[in-house]
């Protein structure tokens, strides 16, 4: 679990930056590697509003050329905890909306794992191309086209030519 603590904090604005490991937030330790997590915290009694930036390098496949290539990736996402009592005030009619949630126990750190984790998911690009992989050539083409007398060649079709020569 990736929490923050927040019973020794004062009302008022506060700044962290915390440094997860894939490990702690769900995520593949070989796709995922120095997370950085920016938060910036409007803490309230009745309420606390968590806005973050998270940061991390990926190891990604290029879609390309198959070869493994890092990546930065980065994205943001704000949450209001509020109290429970007061939830309904905040929910709407599709009751999709996963930007406010109840306030934990007194004592207890403010869960962060899934809204971290699905960030740095979200921040991966769809098409993973690595850098110069544009430029190269790829071959469209594999084997040799045709035989030493430039007749077409398909090893196919050479099964076919024994069958035939072997009837007649």
């Amino acid at each position: 679990m990736f929490g923050l603590d927040i019973t020794a904090l004062k009302p008022g604005l506060h700044q962290q930056t915390l440094t997860p490991a894939p490990d702690d937030l769900g995520l593949d330790i070989e796709t995922f590697a120095d997370i950085v997590v920016e938060i910036n915290l409007d803490h309230e009694e009745d309420r606390d509003l968590v806005a973050f930036t998270a940061r991390a390098t990926a190891t990604l496949e290029c879609d390309r050329t198959l070869v493994p290539f890092q990546q930065s990736v980065q994205g943001n996402y704000a949450i209001l905890f509020v109290l429970s009592e007061k939830l309904a005030h905040y929910a709407t009619d599709d009751d999709s909306d996963d930007d406010v949630r109840p306030l934990p126990q007194p004592g207890q750190p403010l869960d962060l794992t899934e809204p971290v984790r699905d960030t740095l998911l979200l921040a991966l690009p769809t098409r993973r191309v690595a850098p110069g992989a544009e430029d190269k050539d790829l071959p469209v083409q594999f084997g040799a086209l045709t035989d030493e007398d430039g007749n077409p060649m398909d090893p196919r079709w050479d099964a076919l030519r024994k069958l035939r020569d072997s009837t007649n």
